[in-house]
């Protein structure tokens, strides 16, 4: 009879941490959208809505809210930049990003990069490879806060603080060839 009671007790524990572990793997695995380039809309007034606050460069005129499907930039070179200063997007808890977008039959760029500017003005960036990916069918790419392509200006302290993020940027490579690419959302692993 204690057997009976003791294998019963272990068995209720192993389930209930087995239980505790799932529901903090879930929670581990939480992904929240950050950036939604899907959301687009005018009010009455004429005011525009977008994920975005500036383009520049030759992407000035060439990138279009296509509202519930994307912000498409569909640019001649690769020759600019869009992005949002003093964002209220709130990076501090991310484990990953992920850009989410979709390859135009038009694009001939070989890469974006995306860039995150701190309070203190550390910039770094990350490179978002084109060639070779599935055109037209969407791609999820990893932006790994741990492993930035470069640090493109450091600040006053050392290292990006994720917790002050003030600006987020999207730019071309700066080559010649078009760029045609709808980008969705930008998503992180919390």
């Amino acid at each position: 009879m204690k057997t009976l009671r003791l294998v019963s007790t272990i068995a209720v524990l192993a389930g209930g941490l087995a239980a505790s572990a799932a529901s903090s793997s879930l929670r581990a695995a939480e992904v929240e959208t950050l950036i939604d380039f899907t959301d687009s809309r005018r009010d009455p007034d004429g005011t525009i809505y977008h994920a975005y606050e500036y383009v520049w460069d030759t992407w000035d005129k060439h990138v279009l809210d296509l509202p519930r499907r994307g912000t498409l930039i569909q640019a001649p070179s690769g020759r600019g930049t869009m992005g949002e200063n003093k964002t209220m997007v709130d990076f501090r808890d991310a484990h990953a990003l992920h850009l989410h977008f979709v390859i135009g039959n038009q694009n001939s760029a070989q890469k974006l990069v995306f860039a995150l500017e701190d309070s203190d003005g550390t910039v770094q960036a990350w490179n978002i490879p084109l060639a070779g990916l599935p055109v037209g069918r969407e791609v999820r790419q990893l932006i790994d806060p741990a492993k930035p392509a470069n640090e493109e200006k450091p600040g006053k302290k050392p290292g990006l603080n994720w917790k002050k993020i003030s600006t987020w940027q999207l730019k071309g490579d700066w080559s010649a060839p078009n760029v045609e690419v709808l980008l969705l959302r930008l998503t992180a692993d919390k």
